[in-house]
This record gives C-alpha cells, structure tokens and sequence, in this order.
C-alpha cells in the first residue's frame, strides 16, 4: 500500500502535481515495444489468437494492443481499492466507478487479485510517454477491487473507430497460482450500445467482443441532473453499490466532486 497521504488521497495535491504523469525512461519505453512485438508473435499472433491463443480459452479475453507500457506504478489507495486519475483530471472530464470482481472457475472470489491497468482518457487520448492512467493494484480478500477513473473515449480513423475501453492484465495473485492470467478489454459505450464497437479496428482479426461492453449507470443528481452519457440511472436498490458510491464521494468531497457514474462486471480465470 502507498503512503497514508495517498491513502486520505490528498486530491487537492494531485490537482497541482500530476503525480500520474511520470515520465517513463527511453530504455522502458524501448523494452515494452519489444514486449509488445514478442506477446504479438507468441500470445496475439493475428487469425490465430481467436481459435488456437486466449481468445479461445476464455470468453472475457481480448488483445493487449499497441499501448502497453512496462513498470506502470502502484495506484493503491486502500485495501481493494484504487485511483487512476489525478484531481485535475477528474475535474476535466468525470469521476467514474469501475468495480471488478475476479472468480475462479468455481465461482469462488480469487483473493487479491493482481491489475495492470491502462486506458485513454474520455476525449480517447493515451500518455505513451508518461504513466498518466497507468496503474497496478490488487484486489480485496474477496476479489474485488474498486477502480476510481475517468471513462475512457472512443479513438481511432474514421470507419474504425474503436469504442472506449480499459486495458487489463489481471493475475490470481498469492492466493491462486492454479489459475492463468487474463488481458482483457473492458468497453465503455454512450448508451450502453454496443453497436460502437462494430467498427473496432481488431474485429479484422477477431470477433467483436460485444460481451465484453459494461452494463454502465449514472447518478444524474451528481451531473447536473444529466444521465452521463446516455447511462442509465443507478438503481435505488442496489444498497452495494450505493454504498461503494458514497464511500468514495466522502473522499471526493475535498475537491467538491461525486461519482457520475460506473458500472460492475465479474472476470472469471481459467485454471492451467
């Protein structure tokens, strides 16, 4: 866990000193494109990894992709918990919730799950140079981890645009090194349509992973009264995540902001 100032947030702080922004070295930068190229040849090899590699062995799976940065640090605020965005993002764009649950095969939670996340940010733009929305954390006891974010946005040339999305590699920790690790993409779509992700650029050599889109909702009560985009509202009876969301606003009130929205989805890894 990171110093008891990042634990209390200190988001006024962050608001001045983009402490996500971390200049990553040349050689990391040099020995991620490797990586990447490598995980390109031996894991995501195109027409393959759908029949033969990942894509075949677990339905959540899909491609790392070109942006993935080694060394990213730890955003762990607290026990299952973490933030991705600096004060002064969330105030640019909006907070948004992201709740994953990791399982095993049996349905049984796989206690402190590992994330290796990255993502753009919602006007679809990635920091390749700095560790801005990058972030490694772990889940809780009962695998779950509670992601404090900006939504991310759509990217791309015009007729292959992909949707948003978050990048991540989670691992089963400590805790279950029967199971396999897992690189996924995880969708954010206005509207909650999945009809964005027809154009995704990878559908050349996937299929779309539509079942990999969030279900999102909105608070619209912290937005001005406005469903953030397009999300439905959250339910009145959903006491877990109500209380998730006010966890996190009693922390977000020092720089006078509220979760506008999120959404839950639940990861299963395959055993070896």
């Amino acid at each position: 866990m990171e110093p008891a100032q990042r634990v209390s947030f200190g988001l006024r702080r962050f608001a001045h000193n983009d402490s996500n922004g971390e200049v990553v070295p040349s050689l990391t930068r040099i020995s991620s494109a490797v990586y990447g190229f490598i995980v390109l040849l031996t894991q995501e090899f195109p027409f393959l990894w759908s029949h033969f590699l990942q894509g075949s062995k677990n339905d959540r799976a899909d491609m790392m992709g070109p942006y993935y940065v080694l060394g990213a640090p730890s955003r762990q605020v607290e026990d299952g918990k973490a933030v991705l965005a600096t004060a002064g993002e969330l105030k640019q764009f909006a907070p948004y919730l992201m709740t994953v649950t990791v399982k095993t095969p049996k349905g049984e939670p796989v206690p402190y799950a590992t994330f290796d996340w990255w993502q753009a940010d919602t006007s679809g733009t990635y920091s390749n140079n700095t560790y801005r929305f990058r972030g490694k954390f772990k889940a809780n006891a009962d695998g779950v981890a509670e992601v404090l974010t900006v939504a991310p946005g759509e990217y791309g040339p015009k007729g292959y645009a992909r949707a948003g999305h978050f990048h991540v590699i989670i691992g089963p920790g400590d805790a279950k090194p029967e199971l396999v690790h897992l690189t996924t993409q995880i969708y954010v779509c206005e509207n909650n349509d999945a009809s964005a992700m027809n154009t995704d650029i990878l559908n050349l050599v996937r299929a779309v992973r539509k079942q990999n889109m969030n279900q999102s909702w909105s608070i619209p009560e912290a937005n001005g009264l406005q469903q953030y985009m397009g999300f439905p509202k959250l339910d009145s009876e959903d006491a877990d995540t109500l209380k998730r969301v006010e966890w996190w606003n009693s922390k977000l009130e020092e720089i006078e902001l509220k979760v506008v929205a999120g959404a839950e989805t639940e990861i299963v890894l395959n055993s070896r």
